[in-house]
């Protein structure tokens, strides 16, 4: 019965020991299966951290503010003579108004503030850009004036939109341009609106999610 009792024990000592054996061998057969797969785990990718969003000084947001509203203007003052729907004509009135109206506004707060606006790399390639779509636009008419001139414009108003509330808001401080921003973004926003429903009517390429 010892001798038995013996052999047990003898054989459940074995037992443990091969098992204590087999458990590296599966940590090794891991690493090789990641080295297999070309997965150094040693050189794990770096975080991307995201861009900070660009901040503006008060008399540089004015600035802006002053450039994206005259290109505006500048714009729906081609749709008279070139544009032969009454809905663009409309809405291109309602635009010319309210952005008008804007940089009277602005005017108004530069004085009052004794502030000039700021003159800045941005303001330069907005001006471009309007300058250079104003010229497209007056080499065309009918259909294809009013497509491209409401497409044009959802870009351009939801790109002002962002700006509104990603940059200016945030960088603003003076109470009376934080106050302006919030009317000029109802307008936009007004805009945007009416120029996606303008450009279904239209027939202008329509952008599957939309997002302002």
């Amino acid at each position: 019965m010892t001798r038995y009792l013996g052999l047990l024990v003898t054989c459940f000592a074995l037992g443990c020991a091969a098992q204590t054996q087999e458990q590296p061998v599966a940590s090794v057969t891991t690493t090789s299966a990641i080295v297999a797969a070309g997965i150094d785990s040693d050189r794990i990718p770096p975080r991307i951290e995201p861009k900070p969003v660009e901040t503006f000084s008060d008399d540089q947001i004015l600035g802006l503010l002053a450039t994206f509203n005259t290109g505006e203007i500048d714009l729906a003052s081609l749709v008279p003579d070139r544009s032969r729907d009454p809905g663009v004509k409309r809405f291109a009135a309602v635009v010319h108004k309210d952005h008008s109206a804007a940089r009277e506004a602005e005017a108004r707060l530069s004085e009052r503030l004794v502030m000039k606006p700021d003159t800045t790399d941005k303001m330069r390639e907005m001006q471009t850009a309007a300058q250079k779509e104003v010229e497209k636009l007056r080499s065309m008419s009918g259909h294809d004036f009013d497509v491209e001139f409401v497409t044009n414009q959802v870009d351009r108003q939801r790109d002002c939109l962002a700006m509104i509330d990603l940059q200016f808001v945030p960088s603003a401080r003076i109470a009376e341009i934080r106050a302006h921003l919030s009317s000029l973004r109802e307008d936009v926003d007004h805009h945007l609106r009416d120029g996606e429903e303008l450009k279904r009517a239209v027939g202008g390429p329509i952008i599957a999610a939309s997002t302002h």
